[in-house]
């Protein structure tokens, strides 16, 4: 298509033809006569790099050296990225054909790199090239050569015949990320003539969910792990340990490495040692899904803090031979994991924990104008030609008359037809679209998912009492289960979003009242949503301004909640922490060391 600067030079050429034609001035028709022969030959050769150089072109990517369509990545972690892009030496390659090979090799193109080069070997004598990201990724850093950074961009300088740009990427939050592909901006060396095309090359990855090592954990007692039958005890039963239960009298076949021999010398008789057993502390971590913890951005959202607890406690249980188990809950149902043991049994844990943090499909919200602004600005990068005005053109109307509202259907005319080509619908829905507000919400709803944005506000559901009520029922029902069949010495580690109702957990405590009559730990981590543990100092204010008012205010809102919470669950017997940072890792696995130890608290009596 032509730009405003083409557009601003051909009108006074074709004004200037016609003037010289109809005064009959020679040079005046000569001057614009040439303008517009040399318009025509700039597009005439703009066309042609469109048409034959772009389907030439050939994308390689590599993620931390490894070029494989699918893979893993880590929330929190960096990921380098080299793009190579050069040109394809067989005359018909390229990337319109879906089975060739640069195709094959343009679908492991990756991210967020963009960049200006104008060699005449691959694209002249200028490009744009636009990695798309998706929100779950943050571009650190960017290297090359002779190069200028402008926000998201690359701008190259000089000419050669392939580009490799190298950068730093860091995924946000756990869950998964999806590459979509390249957006290309074609340009002519003046600025006259503009093309964007959008080359689909969807890859994902699954990102698992941040941990971190909470120092030395190794028991002092425990050396290797039996498990014993269910309902017998841990403490004060005989086995293999590292612990002295008591001495005896020797039996005939007790090993003599058991002899106590300074024992039996004074007694003058031969004495047995005997050693407590040691069993591992079995860890269930309970992690709460709901609507409300998957609110915000990536990286901020209270879920991202409760898997990054739950996977670094099971680092910690799991590198001293403790089995971890899961019970994975939201307003729609729960999912359990077994007991897991060793490295594989960790992955497992992560694997599920990062498929739990994929949003999942949620209610059509009321249509906003938010929502419209994100679903434009997704579809102008991902799909720019279903946004051109002659494939995708808005009939004239008369109404509305306010250019508010003309602007308003504009983006609802072209948002449809981008909708109806991306999810193939008919006709008659593309109108329903345009004119009905909750059909063209589902269907932006959807749009905004499969890209992976993140929930907004709206999103949230409107009743959000029903919705606790639901998900305390369903923390409930779980705890009583796991509870029905557990065995002694395990450990409950609650991580829910329980802050907003503090004072309306009545359906909880019956479960958490049974846990902790049959003699297990019980440990609840409420997520902060400003990821810090609400102190006295942080309620008060450094300065008078605005900013500084509105965080003490929250800070004391939460620390108000945070004390309703307290009250209502460490009268029973349970430990809560409210912050999803180090402090509450090192609660839980305090905890774990007193169910080892047999303690009520640390340094107490046995129980």
């Amino acid at each position: 298509m032509m730009t405003a600067r083409g557009r601003w030079m051909m009108l006074p050429a074709m004004i200037g033809l016609l003037l010289g034609v109809l005064q009959r001035a020679p040079e005046l028709s000569l001057l614009s006569l040439s303008v517009l022969l040399w318009l025509a030959a700039e597009w005439t050769l703009f066309c042609w790099r469109v048409r034959v150089e772009l389907p030439r072109l050939q994308i390689e990517r590599t993620v931390n050296g490894l070029s494989e369509p699918t893979g893993r990545l880590w929330a929190g972690r960096t990921a380098m990225i080299v793009v190579k892009i050069t040109r394809s030496a067989s005359e018909g390659g390229g990337l319109t054909t879906p089975d060739s090979k640069s195709a094959r090799l343009g679908a492991r193109a990756l991210a967020s790199a963009s960049g200006y080069f104008g060699p005449s070997s691959i694209l002249s004598p200028v490009v744009l090239i636009h990695d798309v990201v998706p929100e779950n990724i943050e571009v650190l850093s960017r290297s090359h050569a002779d190069q200028r950074l402008s926000g998201n961009q690359f701008e190259l300088r000089f000419r050669t015949a392939a580009v490799t740009l190298e950068y730093q990427v860091r995924v946000r939050g756990a869950g998964a990320v999806t590459l979509p592909g390249v957006r290309l901006r074609l340009q002519d060396a003046q600025g006259f003539f503009l093309a964007e095309r959008f080359i689909s090359l969807p890859q994902t990855f699954r990102v698992l969910p941040a941990f971190t090592v909470a120092g030395d954990v190794q028991p002092l007692l425990k050396r290797a792990n039996s498990l014993p039958q269910h309902g017998i005890h841990r403490l004060q039963r005989s086995g293999l340990g590292s612990e002295l239960l008591e001495l005896r009298e020797y039996v005939a076949g007790d090993p003599p490495k058991a002899i106590a021999w300074k024992a039996s010398a004074r007694r003058g008789k031969l004495m047995t040692r005997q050693y407590e057993s040691e069993v591992p502390v079995r860890v269930q971590l309970f992690v709460d899904g709901s609507m409300g913890t998957r609110l915000g951005g990536f990286g901020c959202r209270l879920l991202d803090q409760m898997t990054f607890v739950a996977a670094s406690v099971a680092r910690a249980a799991i590198s001293v031979g403790d089995p971890v188990g899961a019970m994975l809950f939201d307003e729609r149902e729960t999912r359990r994991l077994p007991l897991l043991m060793g490295e594989r049994g960790f992955y497992r844990l992560l694997d599920a924990l990062a498929d739990f943090s994929i949003n999942s499909a949620v209610p059509p919200p009321p249509l906003s104008p938010r929502m419209i602004s994100a679903a434009m600005s997704l579809a102008g990068e991902r799909y720019p030609e279903l946004l051109d005005n002659r494939v995708n053109q808005v009939p004239f109307t008369l109404l509305p008359l306010l250019p508010r509202s003309r602007r308003r259907f504009r983006e609802h005319f072209l948002l449809a037809g981008v909708l109806a080509e991306v999810f193939q619908l008919s006709v008659a829905q593309q109108v329903r679209l345009v004119h009905q507000s909750s059909y063209m919400a589902e269907h932006i709803q959807r749009f905004l998912d499969q890209s992976g944005v993140a929930l907004m506000e709206p999103v949230a559901e409107e009743d959000q009492q029903i919705a606790h009520e639901v998900r305390m029922n369903l923390l409930s029902d779980s705890l009583v289960k796991v509870v029905s069949h557990a065995r002694d010495n395990e450990v409950f580690v609650v991580l829910a979003n329980l802050l907003g109702h503090a004072s309306d957990i009545q359906q909880l405590l019956p479960a958490v009242k049974m846990a902790l009559g049959r003699h297990h730990r019980v440990a609840f981590v409420c997520p902060s949503p400003t990821f810090r543990r609400p102190t006295t100092f942080s309620t008060f204010h450094k300065s008078n301004s605005i900013d500084d008012l509105m965080s003490a205010a929250e800070q004391i809102q939460m620390r108000e909640q945070v004390a309703k919470l307290h009250r209502e669950l460490r009268r029973l017997g349970a430990t809560v922490t409210c912050s999803g940072e180090q402090e509450a890792i090192h609660l839980v696995l305090s905890e774990m060391e007193l169910a080892r130890s047999g303690r009520i608290v640390a340094g107490g009596p046995r129980r």
